[in-house]
């Protein structure tokens, strides 16, 4: 899908890349290719290697990118339950960080090269006390956030849900996170996904 107007300038030329990279690395894991990244983001792929440098530097830019979203996203909440909710929801609807992560992980060789860096679990973990039901809590979070991205579409078919129950069943997993990682099962008022 390419742009109407070609990026120029290099911070429209670096967001034109970061955002075809993330959607091919998404679909592609790292065989995805700098020459359909290039196209997708309507420049030619010596601009890639230029503010970028190779395949892998442009992948690790990718993930530094969206990791600190996600560690702003997080940052921004009040506290742990609702930065929960809102990386669900955000993964809801923008599920790149998690299909590349899975698709690195199942290559055992680009899995050991990646950063193993979390700035939005070390900011949900400054939220919550160091307490190990805590933690505990949060990881059973981000293991449905995690699960739901990548095998959501299976699990609606499974449990018999048509296509269309999608944004119902989302909003009730959110509310089950909520109580996942609330204290006490007290969850924040939310709005609906």
């Amino acid at each position: 899908m390419q742009p109407t107007a070609r990026p120029r300038g290099r911070d429209e030329v670096r967001a034109a890349v970061l955002d075809a990279a993330a959607r091919h690395f998404a679909a592609h894991g790292a065989n995805a290719s700098l020459r359909d990244i290039a196209a997708d983001a309507g420049v030619n792929l010596g601009l890639i290697h230029r503010h970028f440098g190779n395949k892998d530097d442009l992948l690790q830019a990718v993930l530094d990118s969206q990791r600190r979203a996600g560690a702003d996203l997080v940052t921004a909440a009040p506290d742990a339950a609702t930065a929960v909710r809102e990386i669900f929801e955000e993964t809801v609807y923008k599920d790149q960080h998690v299909r590349t992560l899975a698709w690195l992980l199942l290559d055992h060789e680009q899995g050991r090269s990646l950063r193993h860096e979390y700035p939005a679990i070390e900011a949900l973990r400054a939220k919550v006390a160091d307490d190990p039901d805590e933690r505990a809590r949060l990881m059973a979070a981000f293991t449905m956030v995690y699960g739901w991205t990548v095998f959501g579409a299976q699990l609606l078919e499974a449990f018999g849900h048509a296509p269309e129950d999608r944004a119902d069943v989302e909003s009730r997993l959110a509310d089950l996170l909520d109580a996942i990682v609330s204290p006490s099962g007290v969850t924040p008022a939310h709005t609906a996904v």
